[in-house]
């Protein structure tokens, strides 16, 4: 079934930024917030919109080539991350275009700042990188470990990083991904 017009500008505008309500309101319909929020949520439920959400994502995803090897690629890189390989064998950090791949890919920022006088400068590099807290999270969701509440299973919040990052391990070669 063919969107209407106002329909079609709610698919445009979800992909923005996939809120619906924000969407919704976005694509021309007056109403309360609250009155957005389940006009919004019935709108995506509907066959037709659901559908041309999907088929865009979809071809949006294949132009950039994304795929699931990609994105559990992504999150082992952030599991794995080694800081020390920031670092040449004398203590110095690394050129950028020195660092692996891998190594790249897990950095989110480089920062460089120069204090003191002209003639002292201090200068001071920082070097920020991918929280391991969030891809384990992940991993763990895609490893299925999670309840479908979302709730942990049993003993996975008293477990330490060494016990859970076993676990991930295990649970990864049992699903056939290479962490390393």
């Amino acid at each position: 079934m063919a969107l209407t017009p106002k329909q079609q500008r709610f698919v445009d505008e979800y992909l923005v930024d996939l809120n619906a309500s924000a969407a919704y309101r976005r694509a021309g319909y007056v109403c309360t917030e609250a009155a957005a929020r389940a006009n919004a949520a019935r709108l995506i439920a509907n066959d037709s919109v659901a559908a041309a959400i999907a088929a865009r994502q979809q071809k949006a995803a294949e132009r950039a080539e994304l795929n699931q090897d990609m994105v559990l690629r992504s999150i082992v890189q952030e599991l794995t991350f080694d800081p020390a390989k920031l670092y040449d064998e004398d203590g110095n950090l690394r050129k950028v275009t020195d660092l692996p791949e891998d190594v790249r890919m897990a950095l989110t920022a480089i920062e460089f700042e120069q204090h003191g006088s002209p003639d002292a400068p201090v200068f001071v590099r920082k070097v920020k990188w991918a929280q391991k807290q969030g891809a384990r999270e992940q991993a763990m969701k895609h490893l299925g470990m999670f309840l479908e509440d979302n709730r942990q299973k049993s003993g996975l919040r008293q477990m330490s990083d060494t016990d859970l990052d076993q676990l991930i391990a295990a649970r990864a070669k049992e699903s056939g991904v290479r962490l390393h």
